[in-house]
């Protein structure tokens, strides 16, 4: 039976079909290759790694290239490998299971090359020249020709796996400067032989792999290309370099161009191929948009773009074929399904926090700060309590709006308490600057989804022990927050100074003036900073820490665009200091090294000194001997961020 979905007109270039080489896809919405660290040591496929995988399927994307996946094992990390008969039994299960849905699926082979880490592999990493290089941990070992010839032929024999195991075609990875990108690059390839000397011995390597694939599988079997259009090094590969690589692969024969950029640790701020909140999405679609002007075959890209609207005008603009979405399905593994079914205020947005990119930088699984069920898919799914309870869920942040929505999904009858007038809590007032629009589009998610639950929400009514005795539930769920931390300072009155949180939501009542002093560079008092600067306000920063030690915490692309924006701004971050006291508006400094101290005169002193969690309520219950079920979720448990509080909130939504 032939089943005719009706399209939104809004929506019809997304959602029509594309040929890639002689391949149909459905739509042209692609899941991006993101290695998500649920991998066997020895490069083998974990049930979870499927699972992910076959989540996204079915929730409607057309195309899935799998994440950088190894032709060797001796100079491999953290990836899966395809370098042994012995891996395509678990490539089947994996390729079986996502075309199921009619989802087609593409293998990217890669080899990591002088970017491998020793303290990995065991192993000095290779690559084209033995040169230095801000890429490389350390100075690699040069390829020798005939090293180099072995590894043509592991990328070919890679491909002859993927294709066996069932996989539509394979993408060679020559992106973000790994060894294939090596050898293109100006900056990495130094050789004089036939690899090196001159653009074609440059191409040589990706040339040779992409023919040799074509001549062992066959010209139906597709083999892209994923290659850097932008590389943030000195002598890397710029635009006008990166249409002649377009121009030549085509020539050698690939089926379709992924254009990507290399900029990850690398201080770049255009281009970004980890886009951070901060970021404007999709800028790397512009770089395949002038490489799409010089070839015929069709074009990828992405870089943050989460947006089902922008994703439309990308293609209704024919800037690119395909879009590539990668963090945007890791929030929400049905994204495509809720565009294609006209519902997108149920997608659950992504924020582009980059909490899933830097846990795995950092050795450990990816998780998504708004989606707890990825990596746990099978093991997450809310099912319906056994014992249907009355549950006071008192504060209406993403804690709470979290635990509540989870909640109320299993059968218990909720009730919502918050004091103030809207819900949100922290959600509301971070998503005040203009730079987070992605955080705005999850508050307004979230009260969407409570507006349509059965959650009884109670603004405006602030939560004390007889409110508890009178409502008697069978369990509370805290999640009333944190407040600021005041530092003792002598001098320092009520009325002298604002906290942050005020700063932002009550921005048009305060009389800032013009100069506005800062005590905190962490993350809230630097984002505080650069709104306060785009409003027209001389802004100084005072932290007690160095500045190598500001924001170490935060992912490093969030970091450094961060940091970039308001040295842009103009806005100074004077570190090493300790205020000392304040009196007659003036702010008395000591410099911790030096011991000197110096004045600062300020319109408006502003507190981002950390926060404490707002947990009286629960020792007061405690107190008076309350031996009811209590869960402490969220800033009240202890003062995090917004990963936190949604995991917890989901977490106790399925345990109680």
């Amino acid at each position: 039976m032939i089943i005719c979905r009706r399209l939104s007109p809004d929506f019809s270039a997304l959602f029509s079909p594309v040929k890639i080489g002689h391949l149909s896809i459905k739509n042209r919405v692609v899941l991006a290759p993101m290695d998500v660290g649920m991998i066997n040591p020895d490069g083998s496929l974990t049930e979870r790694v499927v699972n992910y995988y076959e989540e996204r399927a079915k929730g409607g994307v057309g195309l899935i290239i799998t994440q950088f996946t190894s032709v060797v094992d001796d100079q491999r990390m953290d990836s899966p490998g395809v370098f042994s008969g012995r891996q395509v039994f678990g490539l089947n299960y994996l390729a079986e299971s996502v075309k199921e849905y009619g989802t087609r699926i593409f293998l990217q082979i890669a080899h990591h090359g002088g970017r491998a880490e020793k303290s990995i592999t065991g192993l000095k990493p290779v690559a084209p020249s033995a040169i230095s290089s801000p890429l490389y941990k350390e100075t690699p070992r040069q390829l020798s020709i005939e090293e180099i010839e072995d590894l043509i032929e592991k990328f070919i024999q890679a491909a002859k796996r993927a294709k066996i195991a069932g996989f539509d075609g394979v993408e060679v990875h020559g992106a973000h400067t790994y060894l294939i990108g090596q050898f293109i690059s100006p900056h990495t390839n130094r050789r004089e032989d036939k690899y090196g000397g001159d653009f074609e011995g440059r191409m040589r390597f990706p040339a040779e792999i992409v023919r040799g694939i074509k001549k062992e599988c066959g010209q139906n079997f597709v083999a892209g290309f994923k290659f850097s259009a932008y590389e943030h090094l000195e002598n890397g590969i710029d635009i006008n370099l990166a249409k002649k690589i377009a121009i030549y692969m085509q020539k050698v024969g690939v089926d379709y161009l992924h254009v990507a950029s290399t900029t990850y640790e690398l201080g770049g701020w255009r281009y970004l191929d980890v886009s951070p909140l901060y970021a404007p999405p999709g800028e790397v679609v512009e770089l395949a948009r002038s490489i799409k002007a010089e070839v015929s075959i069709p074009v990828m890209a992405g870089g943050g773009i989460n947006d089902p609207q922008l994703a439309e005008e990308i293609l209704n603009q024919k800037k690119v074929d395909l879009v590539v979405l990668g963090r945007a399905l890791i929030a929400d593994p049905r994204w495509a399904e809720k565009v294609e079914k006209g519902e997108i205020e149920e997608i659950l947005p992504c924020i582009r926090c980059n909490r899933c990119h830097k846990r795995l930088f950092s050795g450990q699984e990816v998780r998504c700060t708004v989606n707890p069920s990825l990596g746990r898919e099978r093991k997450y799914q809310i099912n319906s309590a056994k014992r249907l309870k009355k549950i006071v869920v008192v504060g209406g942040g993403p804690a709470g709006l979290e635990a509540a929505l989870t909640l109320n999904r299993r059968g218990h009858r909720v009730i919502l308490y918050e004091k103030e007038d809207k819900l949100g809590g922290n959600l509301v007032i971070s998503s005040i600057p203009p730079f987070k629009k992605d955080v705005r589009r999850l508050l307004a998610y979230y009260l969407r989804k409570i507006e349509k639950s059965g959650v009884e929400v109670r603004p405006g009514k602030p939560v004390d022990v007889l409110t508890l005795r009178q409502e008697n539930p069978d369990a509370i769920v805290m999640a009333t927050g944190a407040r600021h931390i005041i530092p003792e300072i002598p001098g320092l009155k009520k009325g002298v100074f604002h906290t942050a949180s005020e700063v932002l939501k009550k921005h048009d009542e305060i009389e800032m003036g013009e100069k506005v002093i800062i005590l905190g560079a962490g993350l809230v008092g630097c984002e505080v900073a650069w709104y306060l600067s785009s409003l027209g306000k001389k802004v100084k920063v005072f932290e007690v820490l160095d500045l190598d030690s500001i924001l170490t915490d935060e992912h490093s692309t969030n970091r450094f665009y961060l940091l970039y924006n308001l040295k842009m701004l103009n806005v100074e971050i004077l570190a090493e200091r300790k205020i000392v006291e304040v009196e007659n508006k003036k702010a008395v400094f000591q410099k911790i090294k030096e011991g000197k101290e110096e004045v600062y005169s300020f319109d408006l002193l502003v507190m981002a000194t950390g926060f404490r969690p707002r947990d009286e309520l629960v020792e007061e219950l405690k107190t008076r001997g309350y031996r009811g079920e209590i869960y402490c979720i969220g800033d009240c448990a202890e003062p995090r961020n917004l990963y936190h509080a949604i995991q917890e909130g989901a977490k106790v939504g399925r345990d109680i």
